[in-house]
């Protein structure tokens, strides 16, 4: 065995480490269902949503809130409207439809974070007295399964403080695109969230679909987290805090994914540079946590912060490169040129082969086992394991163009109008001329 050969033995090794548990993950994640008692208590809840352009989905989750089975009078809707076109009428749908709502104008702050700062710091001065128990943040294009606040106020109720949800989608099937995306969150929600939960460990939440209680949330301070993957922030922020992030399955919400490469590239890009921003302010303070408390959640967020993919590909590359030399040498000493470079060829086929069946097994467990929750046609959801390890390679070059390019926060535009009674029961979805 040379040097070479060892350097490999030893990387492969660490990085084998570092993922082994995620096994255990995969197999309490497809097996395990957990059940939450009856909530004794219908807890008051504050409901927060940003949008910027968005009168084409807005009125359907307002539309979706109001079909909640659960107490009306527990439920108050704030709406910001943020950096609206002229003749959007996003905040003019949300107060017919009985929401409190802002407008906010402000081209030099532009993101989401600034949104419900914002919100909050109006809500805490217009209504003083208003003190709910706990508030629901959501994007302007989510839709909420009638017994969403049922299921997630039963988690609640059992002193849980930071929930996240299960993300489905809907619009699935409008593209290759659209279906490796709802693959990727549905293999987040059963792989990770699920079996965290399962052991006592702290999730994250994924920038909607979450509820924090009014002790964590507080409106004075407002919206503290600016980074571009604020949700992150959050979640990093509070387990640091001692504020573990818990997950109700049972509680189901749909958003749409982006469409096109252009919309999932510029989506991809600045996740990958806020998660940058997260590992440089919180990598080092999870490690050094890890040994202090011996708390595995810790590690366990270490590794997902860990630029693994970064690594992993630039490993990959570095060793692609020796092998060429390796076979330039051969060839110049005398070997069959023919043959070197076939081996060449069939060794970096075979990597991308392993890479691409082992994604493949990944997200093809993650659609089986959820396989009646998403809603499409039986070939889409077929299409889409083939669809899945490709949405996740083509992530590699995103990885490396973060780590230089300047990223700024971009809206995506969203397009679905569809109603929450059409999600249950049809595989199709409408759109209005834009």
């Amino acid at each position: 065995m040379n040097a070479w050969d060892i350097i490999n033995l030893v990387l492969g090794s660490f990085f084998a480490i570092l993922g082994l548990y995620q096994i255990l993950y995969i197999i309490v994640g497809f097996f395990v269902k957990e059940k939450t008692p009856p909530a004794k208590v219908n807890h008051t809840y504050g409901i927060l949503i940003a949008g910027r352009n968005e009168e084409k989905v807005i009125g359907q989750l307002i539309d979706s809130i109001k079909k909640q089975d659960f107490p009306a009078e527990n439920l108050k809707i704030f709406v910001v409207a943020d950096n609206c076109s002229k003749g959007d009428k996003t905040a003019e749908i949300s107060k017919k439809m009985g929401a409190v709502v802002y407008e906010r104008f402000n081209l030099e702050k532009v993101s989401k974070s600034f949104a419900l700062d914002f919100l909050l710091k109006n809500i805490a001065t217009d209504f003083p007295d208003y003190k709910p128990d706990g508030w629901f943040v959501f994007d302007a294009d989510n839709l909420l399964d009638k017994n969403y606040v049922k299921e997630m106020n039963k988690v609640f109720d059992s002193g849980k403080k930071i929930i996240t949800s299960y993300r489905n989608s809907k619009n699935f099937g409008d593209s290759l695109f659209t279906m490796g995306s709802s693959v990727h969150f549905i293999r987040e929600c059963r792989f990770l969230h699920n079996p965290r939960n399962f052991f006592g460990f702290s999730t994250h939440i994924s920038g909607t679909g979450f509820l924090v209680s009014s002790e964590i949330l507080n409106l004075q301070t407002g919206w503290k987290y600016g980074k571009l993957t604020e949700d992150l922030e959050f979640s990093c922020d509070n387990l640091i805090k001692g504020n573990s992030v818990a997950y109700c399955d049972s509680a189901i919400f749909y958003d749409e994914q982006p469409v096109t490469w252009k919309q999932t590239y510029k989506q991809r890009l600045r996740w990958q540079k806020g998660s940058y921003q997260c590992a440089s302010a919180f990598l080092l303070n999870l490690f050094l946590k890890f040994f202090k408390n011996l708390n595995f959640a810790f590690f366990d967020f270490f590794v997902f912060f860990f630029p693994m993919p970064v690594f992993s590909a630039s490993w990959a590359i570095v060793n692609f490169f020796v092998s060429v030399v390796q076979s330039i040498i051969q060839i110049s000493a005398g070997g069959v040129a023919g043959t070197i470079l076939l081996n060449l060829l069939i060794s970096t086929l075979s990597t991308f082969a392993l890479l691409y069946f082992g994604l493949f097994l990944y997200g093809s467990l993650a659609v089986i086992r959820d396989w009646k929750r998403i809603k499409a046609t039986n070939w889409k959801k077929f299409v889409s394991l083939f669809a899945y390890p490709i949405f996740m390679i083509t992530l590699i070059p995103i990885c490396f163009i973060a780590l230089f390019k300047k990223v700024e926060w971009v809206s995506i535009k969203h397009n679905v109008s569809t109603n929450i009674d059409e999600v249950p029961d049809s595989t199709k979805t409408k759109r209005r001329a834009q």
